[in-house]
């Protein structure tokens, strides 16, 4: 059961049904946030300052490499902790040097999504 003090993730990623399976398989201790487009994504995180953004690289307005850029210009990576997952295999390095603190395959494995997402919120 969600507690009013649960960390707050915001999931970036343009298609619905990816979104719910994400929240479905982190469950209910957080508290969630959605963004489907690229313009949405920057300024919820930035009015919001998750805890966590799961974030695509493939969105439409703004690609997931521009708003991973623009955050870690606005916000440190003590503010908010970035996972990028995407199809784009070939684009781990490039996340990761863009300021990702973590990468994640898709299509991804559940408890790897929630053991990434637990050890990324713990070292914050």
């Amino acid at each position: 059961m969600q507690t009013n003090d649960a960390q707050t993730i915001l999931i970036c990623e343009d298609d619905q049904n990816l979104r719910q399976l994400v929240r479905v398989v982190l469950g209910d201790d957080y508290r969630f946030v959605e963004a489907h487009d690229g313009r949405d994504a920057l300024d919820l995180a930035l009015r919001l300052q998750p805890d966590l953004i799961i974030l695509d690289l493939m969105l439409p307005g703004a690609s997931g490499l521009d708003v991973l850029r623009e955050l870690r210009e606005k916000l440190s990576s003590e503010q908010t902790r970035v996972i990028v997952m995407s199809a784009w295999g070939h684009a781990v390095q490039v996340a990761l040097d863009a300021g990702a603190d973590r990468f994640v395959p898709k299509p991804f494995d559940p408890e790897e999504l929630r053991a990434i997402v637990s050890e990324v919120l713990d070292e914050s």
